[in-house]
């Protein structure tokens, strides 16, 4: 398969749109939650950052989905678009049935050139899952959350490693489909978009006073692991999250490669 060909295109829209799970935020097997542990979820201090973010990224794809001419890559842009909002609306399920309380923040105005916010939103979404998989992984080990409620969570996670397979196969199909002197361009404009994303992710972490959900979780976890220990499981889940898919289509590789690195500094 060659990398910005027709079938290529064909290969990961059809793989996205042909593994959507359709349900509502109320089907999932919400559990019981104890007091502590509505108490203790309560005491992030993200809840109203993370609905916003969730609505903001559905708006953003719905809005670049219009934009894109080709059927089938709208369809399956449209459809990555629905299913953050999904997001967003299990968020918001979540935190009402639980009685966790948070505010709606405004949606912020669309930026004019759609498709690079579509290519810094998936950059962002690449960092995020590759850590998520693990802290996940941590948290089936403990005793802090019951399994329920981790269980009821699985499709959703599931659903970002199929986000992260899709963005990195229309990165690529966007670079290689371009005449030959025009790639090195779109590289380095992706390399970009996931300083981008890697230096807002740092800002969020300051302006929540450095207890964002994943340095608070790595708190309360209370996990013996060391940090190369957490990178190798990180790594471990990725593969694991990304295996049942087409296995001819590219993996993200830029955060794995990253982390590689640290590891070895580690």
């Amino acid at each position: 398969m060659r990398l910005g060909s027709e079938e290529h295109k064909n290969r990961f829209c059809r793989f996205f749109i042909d593994t959507h799970k359709p349900f509502q935020p109320e089907d999932l097997p919400w559990p019981e939650l104890n007091e502590a542990t509505v108490k203790k979820l309560a005491g992030f201090p993200i809840w109203d950052y993370a609905v916003h973010t969730e609505r903001q990224v559905f708006n953003k794809l719905t809005a670049y989905a219009e934009t894109v001419p080709d059927p089938l890559l709208k369809e399956a842009l449209a459809l990555q678009g629905y299913e953050e909002g999904r997001h967003a609306d299990i968020l918001k399920y979540f935190l009402k049935r639980y009685g966790i309380p948070f505010k709606e923040i405004p949606d912020k105005r669309l930026p004019k050139n759609l498709e690079w916010c579509f290519l810094s939103t998936g950059a962002g979404e690449c960092i995020d899952s590759f850590f998520a998989f693990g802290f996940l992984e941590i948290s089936k080990s403990t005793d802090d959350y019951p399994i329920e409620l981790i269980n009821a969570m699985e499709p959703i996670v599931q659903e970002e490693a199929r986000h992260i397979l899709f963005i990195q196969n229309w990165m690529l199909y966007q670079r290689f489909k371009r005449p030959f002197f025009l790639q090195p361009w779109h590289a380095l404009t992706t390399l970009f978009a996931f300083a981008d994303a890697g230096y807002r992710r740092l800002k969020d972490l300051g302006s929540l006073g450095g207890t964002s959900f994943t340095i608070h979780a790595r708190e309360i976890e209370g996990s013996s692991l060391s940090p190369k220990a957490f990178i190798n499981l990180c790594h471990k889940e990725n593969r694991r999250r990304l295996a049942p898919y087409d296995p001819e289509l590219v993996r993200p590789r830029l955060i794995p490669r990253i982390m590689k690195v640290v590891q070895s500094c580690l």
